[in-house]
């Protein structure tokens, strides 16, 4: 799958800052991706440095938007509809200022999209790190307030059964989410 190819490029783009063509071979991508990469014209390469070209910006957002909605929101495998900013506005409440600082968020994340889960699923005990805030202008300022913005390294101390609240410490700080909101926060397990 070139998506995957796509998100090992943006992970090696974080770590190295410029990825060559021996990189991707390091890091397991074939021939026949890489050869598609460039091809399709999701990759140019410049003087050696490989560089993610608008095509290749699109494909990605497309992936990790499709991904997200799909496997992390509903859970279900549905695919986002065409009108994708109708959907996100009207169905999940996200204003469209809060839904630009979404989309360049995740065009930015330095992670897989396959590595992040809710923060309802995240194991009690391990240290994790918020990367996605899924909701409006309200519930993203409310979960500020509390301390819980992107690249914040949280812990689940617990989560209580039956639909309870998620038991997170923060900052030196123990909130309590509940279970709805700690499905709309997304995490990447520190391993």
């Amino acid at each position: 799958m070139v998506q995957e190819a796509l998100e090992v490029y943006c992970r090696l783009k974080k770590a190295l800052k410029k990825v060559t063509m021996r990189d991707l071979i390091k890091a397991g991508i074939d021939s026949t991706k890489r050869e598609r990469l460039i091809n399709e014209g999701l990759l140019k390469e410049k003087g050696g440095v490989l560089e993610l070209t608008k095509e290749g910006e699109g494909a990605l957002l497309a992936h990790r938007e499709d991904y997200l909605h799909g496997r992390l929101i509903h859970n279900d495998g549905s695919s986002l509809p065409e009108d994708a900013l109708h959907h996100w506005t009207s169905c999940h409440h996200i204003d469209k200022a809060t839904l630009n600082e979404f989309y360049e968020r995740l065009r930015s994340m330095p992670y897989r999209i396959e590595d992040l889960v809710p923060l309802v699923e995240a194991p009690p005990g391990k240290a994790a790190e918020v990367v996605l805030i899924i909701g409006g202008r309200g519930v993203v300022n409310r979960l500020c307030e509390m301390g819980l913005t992107p690249e914040t390294r949280i812990t689940v101390s617990k989560r209580a059964p039956v639909g309870g609240p998620v038991m997170v410490s923060v900052r030196s700080t123990d909130v309590a989410i509940g279970r709805g909101i700690a499905s709309k926060i997304l995490v990447k397990i520190i391993d």
